[in-house]
């Protein structure tokens, strides 16, 4: 993963996502649980459509590795494979997924995570270039998610019985 490689960009992107926003997990997350300023909030609203509406690419995978944050996960560089899903993204709909995510374009220091370019592996084999979310803060604090699955992860946790975001 190369942090010189946060990008502007002004055509559709392929964006990897690995968390909440996964097809099977944004459907189920209420946003009212989150957190997040209310801002941020709309955000989700907003980035599910944006998602149900983008051309699905395929499932993937990228090097790296997974935390939980608590109702989120955080993916940082690091040994491990993390498995998501990738979306084209028109630039209107990624700015609209940056307010989500809490990216500052302007001002990176500050964001709470960072859009950065990956390659990423499709189901199918093909490698591809896409951006992801990384996280923009410390993680020893931070349960590690050994699958690097973070859907995975939720329903061992549901299958446990322990509270979870809705």
């Amino acid at each position: 993963i190369n942090i010189d490689s946060m990008s502007k960009s002004d055509s559709p992107v392929n964006l990897f996502v690995y968390g909440t926003l996964r097809r099977e997990e944004r459907h189920k997350v209420r946003p009212e649980s989150f957190d997040i300023p209310a801002s941020r909030r709309n955000a989700f609203i907003e980035t599910g459509n944006i998602l149900d509406e983008a051309p699905f690419i395929g499932l993937a995978s990228t090097p790296g590795t997974l935390f939980d944050v608590g109702r989120y996960p955080a993916l940082i560089q690091g040994e491990g494979t993390v498995y998501g899903e990738v979306y084209r993204v028109e630039p209107e709909g990624l700015r609209r997924i940056d307010l989500l995510e809490g990216f500052e374009e302007e001002d990176p220091a500050q964001s709470h995570y960072l859009r950065i370019d990956v390659k990423v592996l499709l189901k199918g084999g093909e490698s591809l270039k896409a951006q992801a979310y990384l996280y923009n803060h410390e993680t020893d604090h931070l349960s590690l998610i050994p699958s690097g699955d973070y859907c995975r992860y939720l329903e061992e946790q549901r299958s446990k019985n322990i509270s979870l975001p809705e």
